[in-house]
């Protein structure tokens, strides 16, 4: 409202895509902060000086983009004072303020045109920009000893900018540890926001720099969740550092990223075979029942129990093309047949509550390829939109924190985007919180010892939108560490997730294992092998398909109170199982 004469006169003020006001307008909430000690002329001869700097350098690069688009760092002033008149906070007339891009500073940077790609751990941005805004700032930055105050503090947290240097691109230690003549396995990350063509004209670059020095090939691409393009090729050393010298349109090389399943003590020795018989099956519509796609390494086609409960399968391009072991198996029996106890004595299998949706993403007999992972559960929803539930019971060896940061850095690019996919699609997606190493004795005593790094939740357990499935031991077995019931399983990893968030979200029955860490018979869960025996096993890999089984069965039961041609919100879902699945109770 705006006063005129006596009378109170209505004004409609309009946010531009900046949300800012025009020039013109003004803003009588709050004024422009007032920074003291700062040459405004100087600083703006400082930041258009960086910018040519990085200007020139582009327009000398190979990179195919170097016309159209500038990937580069703007490094950010520290410590910032600021005019006060709060004698509390400030009482000589001025206050410290420390710039932080990874917080609500970055609106600083899309306020003078750049965009905000990622924020490295030392605090400078990575920022994109085009040329015409470019110039834009190196003309306003030559005049800002005389403009506005307005426009001036657009640019007060700037430094300067810089080209971004090449340990941003490829770990230099990783690549210290290659060998010189033999070609390695490794991924090429283009940075987001280039266009088809444009990623077309890149990799073509790329293949040709390779072919001239003989460094290698491209055979594989693929597009993440958030659009961005990655490829694949046998590289020598030479030919990774040509491409993290010459091309800034690339933001990231690293090896291929590899999860294993979660099953603690490796691969499992197998129990002596269990005669069972096969239960009635009267009143079970198979059909009807609802379905989890199990996210692993493959489910046996023709299993001898299991067969009769698959509702399909997908099958990730490149992967190993077939059945690697038996962890899909077990995983997907504890989806079907739930948990079991045959401890005690062999008996006739369960009745089945779930049918599973075989979604083999492993790239060889013992791993899975994480970059398949999002695409798997985009085209399983494509084709089965009655698959809503996902258990992914597989997650890295290592700890987060014991991850190179390269690796680490592009799992977390993989977590956003499974984050933002289940938000985008509505689906619920459980992951296996992982195991410690087997044999890995901790420094501090069951159950003092989950502070210890060796405990810590990996990169894929720490999604926000996922729901994060721990362990905890219901039964207790001979000769076991945990000896009393609901207690956590002593491998099993635990929180806090990504910015201390609450993780794990829920357990279920996982196992036992001995004082020295191990599984041994009798202390595990049970379920079925490739070849249809029961056997018992420890891991958090088989606790995951509880929770995940438990969902299935919540949003069938929900269901039954939508409208036609409506169906619940995975929210829902997540606040059903939190009021009514008992395994909440454990955590």
């Amino acid at each position: 409202m705006t006063s005129k004469g006596d009378k109170v006169v209505p004004c409609t003020f309009y946010l531009n895509e900046r949300h800012e006001l025009t020039r013109g307008q003004k803003d009588g909430f709050g004024r422009t902060p007032q920074y003291a000690n700062i040459d405004w002329a100087g600083k703006g001869e400082q930041i258009s000086r960086s910018l040519g700097v990085v200007r020139q350098a582009v327009a000398r690069s190979k990179d195919p983009v170097r016309d159209s688009r500038y990937f580069m760092l703007a490094r950010p002033v520290r410590e910032l004072a600021k005019v006060s008149k709060n004698k509390a906070i400030a009482p000589t007339g001025t206050v410290l303020d420390v710039t932080s891009f990874s917080a609500d500073d970055s609106r600083v940077l899309h306020r003078i045109g750049l965009d905000l790609i990622d924020v490295t751990s030392s605090g400078d941005a990575l920022v994109h920009g085009k040329p015409e805004q470019v110039d834009r700032l190196v003309a306003t930055c030559e005049t800002l000893g005389s403009i506005g105050m307005r426009e001036r503090a657009r640019y007060a947290m700037i430094d300067a900018f810089a080209l971004i240097p090449k340990e941003y691109r490829i770990d230099d230690e990783w690549l210290a540890e290659l060998p010189d003549k033999k070609s390695i396995d490794a991924v090429i990350e283009l940075q987001p926001l280039l266009d088809r063509l444009e990623v077309d004209r890149v990799v073509r670059a790329i293949a040709d720099t390779l072919a001239d020095k003989a460094a290698g090939s491209i055979r594989e691409n693929g597009r993440d969740f958030s659009g961005r393009h990655w490829f694949r090729g046998d590289i020598l050393k030479s030919g990774l550092n040509a491409i993290a010298n010459s091309f800034f349109s690339v933001q990231s090389l690293h090896s291929p990223l590899y999860a294993t399943s979660s099953a603690h003590g490796g691969s499992p020795r197998r129990t002596q075979p269990i005669t069972v018989t096969t239960a009635s099956r009267t009143g079970v519509q198979v059909a009807e029942l609802p379905v989890v796609a199990v996210v692993d390494l493959g489910i046996p086609a023709d299993h001898v129990k299991l067969a009769p409960y698959r509702r399909g399968q997908y099958q990730a391009p490149g992967s190993f093309g077939r059945t690697a072991g038996s962890h899909g198996s077990f995983v997907a029996s504890r989806v079907v047949f739930g948990d079991p106890d045959f401890s005690e004595a062999p008996g006739p299998d369960p009745t089945p509550g779930c049918r599973y949706y075989d979604v083999n993403v492993a790239e060889t007999d013992t791993l899975v390829s994480e970059k398949s992972v999002w695409s798997a559960i985009d085209a399983v929803m494509a084709t089965a939109p009655d698959v809503r539930v996902f258990n992914l019971s597989f997650d890295h060896q290592s700890a987060y924190a014991g991850l190179r940061r390269k690796d680490r850095d592009e799992l977390l690019i993989l977590v956003q985007d499974l984050d933002n996919q289940i938000f985008a699609n509505d689906c619920l997606v459980v992951v296996a919180a992982g195991n410690s190493p087997p044999g890995q004795l901790p420094k501090k005593a069951y159950p003092g010892h989950f502070d210890e790094d060796d405990w810590q939740l990996g990169v894929w357990a720490r999604s926000f939108n996922a729901l994060t499935c721990g362990g905890c031991v219901d039964r207790l077995g001979f000769d076991g560490l945990v000896s009393k019931i609901g207690w956590p399983s002593p491998f099993t990893r635990v929180g806090p997730g990504l910015a201390n968030s609450p993780k794990v979200d829920f357990c279920a029955h996982a196992g036992n294992c001995d004082n020295r860490f191990r599984w041994k018979p009798g202390l595990g869960v049970w379920g079925l092998d490739d070849v249809g025996r029961w056997e018992d096993r420890s891991g958090t890999s088989y606790a995951a398909p509880m929770l995940a089984r438990e969902a299935a069965l919540a949003l069938a039961e929900l269901q039954r109170f939508c409208q036609q041609g409506a169906r619940p919100y995975a929210a829902a879902v997540k606040a059903f199982l939190s009021l009514t699945c008992p395994f909440g109770e454990c955590v």
